[in-house]
């Protein structure tokens, strides 16, 4: 029940419409959204909604029953729909995960809130890193966001062998498998994308349920959309004849004339009709190229930083390597009128600290820098990390403003024979990756 003369103890009028949306008070709508696993019900005010949408407007200007005021909804998910009623009533964006911003990112394209879609887009274009730039992508192709899907290409052509280990990588759409299938250079070899996209196709029959050999024709189908673009002129004969060769994506005719073309450069025996003549470039990572590793961090928050911040994490790995420097997200521009590309001065200070030894190696950086804008952080000279030894990693920020911060949740990220161990990560930190070389 809603508390006497609640007014009086609501300052604000972000807390007033906080306290309307949860109690449900003079409510004269009410929202039914449920998916597969979740259903729940909200309250909620024509005169709020469609003071914050046009799309609501007409809705409930046009031809909405007034002794019906159920609205069934069944394409969002209850957490999102409940976080953009947040944002409407209560002027807050509250984003716990990629995921969900991506959610709400239909939202507010659904029903018409441009703050809210630039909200999410940025939080999104932060957060993007290798377990999930393919959905990314995919978000970004949706809505047009160019710049965004450039962006999720890149990461895919850089960390590939680290995107198809990732669970993920079996979700992805047909399309986003062909897209990469026809990029001429990616960071893994043929036979390991070979396998990759057999683990694809596996989870696809079931999502469509055509496993089974009763299914034949339907699986031959989406064979055909992915066989074509894949490089198997890149493959070593063996590595073609041990996988490939005997898998179900190929027949026995197929399977002949790409060994015949593997096997000799004077082949009289043509590729089969359609299928790519292309070698692809493997752009295997040295120690002079330096690889940018995105940290998956999840419920992101906006902190404050006044006077000072510091965050670390600790970490160990199973090679030696050299840490290049670190990867942070600028300030968040509270302003009014904000411009795009506006910028504010910087100054913070990154560390690496071996805790065995207690050797302390650390650097400043001050600079002006864009708001909400990735800064790359390097040491003056790369730091020497030895396979076994924990360390610490840190960032102090001096300069008072609002930042995102977020919970690195893995236990463990790879990149490639890397393996990064991570531990006390039950802090919220200002890290976003970490560059390194090995």
């Amino acid at each position: 029940m809603p508390d006497t003369d609640w007014q009086i103890h609501q300052e604000k009028i972000a807390e007033r419409g906080k306290y309307l949306l949860k109690t449900g008070l003079w409510s004269d709508c009410k929202f039914i959204v449920q998916n597969a696993q979740n259903k729940k019900e909200f309250k909620a005010h024509k005169l709020i909604l469609s003071m914050s949408s046009p799309v609501f407007e007409k809705m409930f200007q046009n031809g909405f029953n007034e002794s019906d005021s159920d609205v069934d909804i069944v394409d969002i998910q209850p957490e999102a729909f409940g976080a953009m009623l947040n944002y409407i009533y209560a002027d807050e964006i509250k984003i716990q995960s990629f995921d969900q911003a991506c959610e709400l990112c239909y939202i507010a394209n659904k029903y018409m809130m441009p703050n809210l879609l630039k909200h999410c887009t940025s939080y999104i274009w932060k957060d993007v890193n290798y377990t999930n730039a393919c959905r990314g992508y995919e978000f970004a192709k949706l809505f047009d966001q160019h710049q965004l899907m450039e962006k999720c290409k890149k990461i895919i052509q850089n960390q590939t062998s680290a995107i198809v280990a990732h669970p993920s990588f079996t979700e992805i759409q047909l399309s986003t498998l062909k897209m990469i299938l026809e990029e001429s250079a990616l960071n893994i070899s043929e036979i390991e994308l070979f396998k990759a996209i057999e683990n694809w196709t596996r989870a696809e029959f079931e999502r469509r349920d055509i496993c089974g050999n009763e299914h034949f024709e339907k699986q031959q189908s989406v064979y055909t959309e992915l066989v074509p673009h894949i490089c198997f002129l890149s493959m070593k004969p063996t590595e073609f004849a041990e996988g490939p060769a005997v898998s179900s994506l190929l027949t026995k005719d197929q399977s002949f004339a790409i060994l015949m073309n593997l096997s000799s450069s004077n082949c009289c025996y043509p590729m089969p009709n359609g299928f790519s003549k292309m070698i692809r470039k493997n752009h295997k990572d040295d120690t002079n190229k330096n690889v940018f590793l995105g940290w998956p961090l999840e419920n992101y928050i906006p902190t404050n930083n006044f006077p000072q911040t510091e965050s670390s994490v600790q970490f160990s790995c199973n090679k030696d390597i050299e840490i290049v420097g670190v990867m942070a997200m600028g300030q968040i521009d509270t302003t009014v009128r904000s411009f795009p590309g506006e910028k504010y001065r910087e100054n913070l200070n990154i560390y690496i600290q071996d805790q065995m030894s207690k050797s302390y190696e650390c650097t400043s950086y001050k600079s002006t820098v864009e708001y909400a804008s990735r800064i790359d952080i390097y040491f003056s000279s790369p730091i020497k990390i030895f396979h076994g030894r924990p360390y610490k990693l840190g960032i102090v920020m001096h300069q008072p403003g609002l930042y995102m911060s977020g919970l690195l949740k893995a236990k463990e990220l790879i990149y490639k024979s890397v393996n990064f161990t991570f531990v006390n990560t039950e802090q919220s930190i200002f890290i976003n990756g970490i560059i390194f070389s090995f």
